[in-house]
């Protein structure tokens, strides 16, 4: 389940199907701190990192079938699973800056040549894409490879203040693919953001596009707008397939990606 309702979406198997016969990319594990992280890649490892950061309640599974794609325009391509989130650890403890500071430990750990990292992100990842870029200003965290050298935010940007309540989820009597206590941890830290989630964030410089899903989609596309225009290197580009962009519409979102991304 991402951070909002799919409309429409098939499921992620079924995708992946219906794009490519490949098999699945490998799962890995890494130690991050006293987390231990799952994770696909793709690409030359001695290439610039690209970072790909999923939905709530998804995982590195939802980009498998673009890893490839995403790695010939360059990259080193990782797709972690959060925590909580498919075969990552479930610690119990979920918020958005605990996420970040996942990421940012998974970054020391995996892309250690000192040239920043690129960054994707759906959604919940959007958010924490964006808080991630944030944080790094001088001086930079101790051992971090460097700095965000562009950033992609798929149909999510962070929540400012005074938006919509997002209500508790009832839990679902099947069982589900992460732990479900994330679920509304997450969105009640939505419904009540850090003021400085959208301050810092639109302080960002590095370039940013912001990828909307559209009229159809859950999200306020006001708020993506109002992102893209507020930040000093943004743009916006529309494909209107509702909130599961990269799913629904992967060709025109790898096209956006592919110009915004190429090296």
């Amino acid at each position: 389940m991402p951070l909002f309702p799919r409309r429409g979406a098939a499921p992620a198997l079924d995708i992946l199907a219906q794009m490519t016969t490949a098999p699945l990319h490998p799962v890995h594990h890494v130690d991050v701190g006293n987390l231990r992280l799952a994770y696909r890649e793709a690409g030359d490892p001695d290439a610039p990192t690209l970072l790909l950061l999923h939905a709530l309640g998804e995982s590195s599974l939802s980009w498998d079938p673009l890893l490839d794609d995403l790695a010939a325009l360059g990259y080193r391509v990782l797709a972690p699973d959060a925590r909580g989130h498919g075969e990552s650890d479930r610690p119990g403890e979920y918020t958005y800056e605990l996420m970040t500071a996942d990421t940012l430990g998974f970054c020391e750990v995996m892309a250690p040549a000192p040239r920043g990292v690129a960054i994707v992100g759906h959604s919940m990842g959007a958010v924490t894409a964006a808080l991630v870029t944030a944080a790094l200003t001088d001086p930079l965290p101790a051992g971090f490879p460097g700095r965000v050298t562009r950033l992609v935010l798929e149909d999510a940007t962070p929540t400012r203040p005074g938006g919509p309540a997002f209500e508790p989820f009832d839990e679902p009597d099947h069982p589900v693919p992460f732990d479900w206590p994330l679920v509304n941890a997450l969105r009640a830290q939505r419904s009540a953001p850090d003021p400085a989630w959208w301050d810092d964030s639109l302080r960002i410089e590095v370039p940013v596009l912001v990828v909307a899903g559209g009229p159809t989609s859950n999200v306020d596309q006001a708020d993506l707008k109002d992102f893209a225009a507020g930040v000093a290197d943004g743009r916006l580009i529309e494909i209107p397939v509702g909130h599961m962009v990269h799913d629904e519409a992967p060709a025109e979102f790898l096209a956006a990606d592919g110009h915004f991304l190429g090296r």
